[in-house]
């Protein structure tokens, strides 16, 4: 099995059975303590977690949340940093320049850690992370559509389109786009591996989506003190977590030998 479809196959796997277990009629927050802690069972088949919450209908929320969350920061840094790379690179100038030092002033600075500082200052919530992992995310794909864009502004069918007086959109678009395009699907597989991790991480640190929203990250969290006597509380949303990251990476390293070689 090539590792693209090895890929696929695990990235696809959290998301079906999420999907199946939506249909469960269990409420995700609905609170019952009389069946705290319970152990995997037909009604419950992921056991239930300290509130007596369903610990699988709070899986498969917690799935779908992230990746909304990690489409929705993708869909944005890519946007913003493949324009603004195409212009920078294709413009030259003081443009470049100017956003160049503003990308190599971000990326100084760990992701992670600019995230943090966000949320700490803003708060957590849906919203607020997309906010906070996005301010930097832009960079990478801006530096690499600039060094394609400055590459193939030299190029011979660039300079005859420009002789002949074609508008830059139109040149941004059927010359300079379909080029960048490759490698910047293989940065966003990879980046939405990163935000999916990355809001794990601040819900695990209880900076992230707060409850009763399910996060995988805080539900690993929350069963921290319970690894022996509840296992299933951590157990499930870190494997969920592990297939989906596990899956894009493998992914997006098929992508970036396909790109390569192309």
């Amino acid at each position: 099995m090539r590792p693209n479809k090895l890929g696929l196959f695990l990235f696809l796997i959290p998301i079906v059975v999420s999907g199946l277990l939506l249909l469960l009629p269990q409420s995700s927050t609905a609170v019952n303590m009389k069946e705290r802690l319970l152990p995997p069972s037909w009604s419950h088949p992921m056991g239930t977690d300290l509130l007596g919450r369903d610990v699988a209908k709070r899986v498969a929320e917690g799935v779908f949340i992230s990746l909304a969350l990690s489409f929705m920061v993708v869909l944005i840094t890519t946007s913003v940093g493949t324009a603004l790379g195409i212009l920078s690179g294709f413009s030259g100038g003081v443009l470049d320049e100017a956003v160049m030092r503003a990308v190599d002033l971000l990326m100084a600075f760990p992701g992670f850690l600019l995230a943090l500082t966000f949320v700490a200052l803003l708060g957590g919530g849906f919203w607020n992370l997309i906010i906070a992992l996005s301010f930097s995310g832009w960079t990478s794909y801006c530096r690499l559509s600039r060094g394609i864009s400055v590459r193939l502004r030299e190029e011979d069918f660039v300079a005859s389109s420009l002789v002949l007086g074609a508008p830059y959109p139109w040149i941004f678009l059927h010359h300079i786009l379909p080029h960048v395009l490759p490698v910047i699907r293989v940065q966003a597989t990879v980046s939405m591996a990163g935000v999916i991790l990355a809001e794990s991480s601040l819900s695990f640190l209880g900076l992230g989506l707060q409850p009763p929203t399910p996060s995988l990250g805080g539900m690993i969290d929350e069963g921290r003190g319970f690894l022996l006597q509840a296992p299933w509380l951590s157990l499930f949303p870190g494997l969920f977590l592990f297939l989906l990251i596990m899956g894009l990476l493998m992914m997006a390293e098929e992508k970036n030998q396909e790109a390569f070689f192309s």
